[in-house]
């Protein structure tokens, strides 16, 4: 445990925010397991662990400044890696260093070799969760101490966000946790908590450049939720997540038009389970998450943002009634293919699936190099699938990246 009060906000928050806990709660919801119960299918070896290179304070150099504590300790620092997005000139992905908490990013041209990012550097207390570019100008969000923040770059060098309203979350209780480019800008998800007054709330911020920000009417709509994921089509922004607790939900969902403004979606049939993310289809939207008692993964599809239906249960979604999540998603050219985890002996691992419609899944696909490992952001890029998110599972977090080509 970190015995420093700004550190310590930190590291809660990127608990919260970096797309699903690293290992099962110790107090799940009380629940008796249903629905189909399916073992790990046998492995497809069709995954390849990319080469990240890592800095050097956690290959080689001490992980904490004076002034901290830890329990247990690790001669060198963690990382891992939360999002990741197509940039020009290649591939973009995004996460957190720590302690203390820094955000970091690498870089790559082909998926497969990784570098840190060149000229960015997160100052102390920052987390990098999301990226995204608008063809031309690149923006990554995330949290720092003081609440949302974000830095931007037109191919060059990295600027961060300058300090305003908009941004400002006091008690560091809140997050840009996704990102998306929209009618030449860009729009951010995530959630502005008061916890001096126990109230929580999603929150969607706007911005032309990257630089300056605002915030989205609706403060009403918003109310109680958290945002884990956002996307855009035609004109109709979808944001998904939680509508109480940020883990187990009841699941939620919003969505804007020109027409409408901010709707808080319609979720059938009793709305249990948590959204963790959200993509476009050529049929309307596909969410992926966990279930209400956090014993199996969930998807629910819409064909216009707001009214959303849970798919039927099946064998995919479930690992010997263990705790299996679903946590990012994109559209390849056969269909979708979702990240996640799932608990198992092994202190847990990465899985994948695969879907043609949305509806029908196959999975939870493990791979051996998936052990202790975890799936918190994928993008499609050529005929290549990218995943990232971190493994060394609990002895080492390490950032991670695999790469499969396209089903």
């Amino acid at each position: 445990m970190i015995r420093n009060a700004r550190a310590l906000a930190v590291v809660v928050m990127v608990a919260l925010a970096g797309c699903g806990t690293t290992a099962p709660p110790t107090a799940l919801p009380a629940a008796p397991t249903t629905g189909p119960v399916a073992p790990a299918p046998t492995p497809s070896e069709a995954w390849l662990e990319a080469d990240v290179v890592q800095p050097a304070a956690v290959t080689t150099g001490p992980s904490l400044e004076p002034g901290y504590f830890c329990d247990p300790c690790h001669d060198l620092a963690e990382n891992q890696l939360f999002g990741v997005g197509e940039a020009p000139g290649g591939l973009i992905a995004v996460g957190v260093q720590q302690p203390p908490a820094q955000a970091v990013a690498f870089s790559s041209t082909d998926g497969r070799s990784w570098v840190p990012l060149p000229g960015f550097t997160g100052a102390t207390t920052t987390t990098a969760i999301a990226v995204a570019s608008n063809g031309t100008r690149t923006v990554i969000v995330g949290l720092e101490h003081s609440g949302a923040t974000a830095w931007v770059s037109d191919g060059g060098s990295w600027t961060p966000a300058p300090e305003q309203a908009a941004l400002l979350v006091p008690y560091a209780a809140g997050a840009m946790t996704s990102v998306t480019s929209f009618e030449g800008g860009f729009v951010a998800g995530g959630y502005r908590d008061d916890p001096l007054h126990d109230t929580a709330s999603a929150a969607v911020w706007r911005s032309d450049d990257g630089l300056t920000w605002h915030l989205d009417a609706g403060s009403g709509i918003f109310a109680g939720g958290r945002i884990w994921s956002i996307a855009a089509s035609a004109g109709t922004i979808v944001a998904v997540g939680t509508n109480g607790d940020p883990t187990y939900g009841p699941a939620g969902a919003w969505r804007w038009t020109q027409a409408s403004g901010w709707q808080r979606g319609r979720i059938g049939p009793d709305g249990s389970g948590a959204m963790r993310a959200v993509t476009v289809t050529a049929s309307g939207f596909v969410a992926v998450g966990l279930n209400g008692h956090d014993n199996g993964a969930l998807a629910w599809t819409s064909r216009d943002g707001l009214t959303w239906t849970a798919v039927q249960d099946q064998p995919a979604f479930h690992y010997y009634g263990l705790p299996v999540r679903m946590q990012t998603v994109v559209v390849g050219p056969s269909g979708l293919i979702a990240g996640g985890w799932r608990s198992d002996p092994g202190k847990g691992s990465a899985v994948t699936w695969t879907s043609a419609d949305g509806v029908t899944w196959q999975g939870p696909t493990w791979e051996p190099l998936f052990s202790g490992g975890q799936i918190t952001g994928v993008v499609l890029t050529g005929r290549a699938v990218v995943a990232v998110g971190r493994t060394g599972y609990p002895d080492m977090n390490t950032a991670a990246v695999w790469v499969s080509p396209a089903p």
